[in-house]
């Protein structure tokens, strides 16, 4: 599958990762994660929803270091895809993304989380 990180239009590459996500194609893995690069932050935040739809364990990776994204909603969507995934390695990186500045991210994560049948737990009060 070409890549199609050559368009300048970043409405266009942004749909593109939509799309590439709706097809359920393993072949759209790999231009997904160079799109996690991509200079829009939109473009990531599509490119790490649309992984989390493919059911890939390739994504693991990308999609964790994509919780570390100068872009809220692009950690907040990596979150999200890495409960998707239900991989383990996501456990302690999603933890550490309960420590967010922005509420939703904390939220996604604390969802992720469940969805790998993590839960907090709490000391007695």
């Amino acid at each position: 599958m070409q890549s199609f990180n050559t368009n300048t239009d970043s409405a266009i590459r942004g749909n593109v990762a939509i799309a590439l996500g709706d097809l359920k194609d393993p072949r759209a893995v790999d231009p997904l994660i160079q799109a996690l690069s991509d200079t829009d932050s939109g473009v990531r935040d599509n490119a790490a929803g649309s992984l989390g739809e493919l059911n890939d364990s390739r994504a693991v990776e990308p999609l964790i270091r994509a919780l570390s994204d100068t872009d809220s909603l692009v950690r907040a969507e990596a979150a999200w895809s890495l409960g998707k995934l239900k991989d383990t390695r996501a456990i302690e990186p999603l933890k550490s993304a309960l420590n967010d500045q922005v509420n939703y991210v904390r939220s996604d994560a604390r969802e992720a989380l469940m969805k790998l049948g993590w839960h907090e737990i709490r000391s007695p009060a």
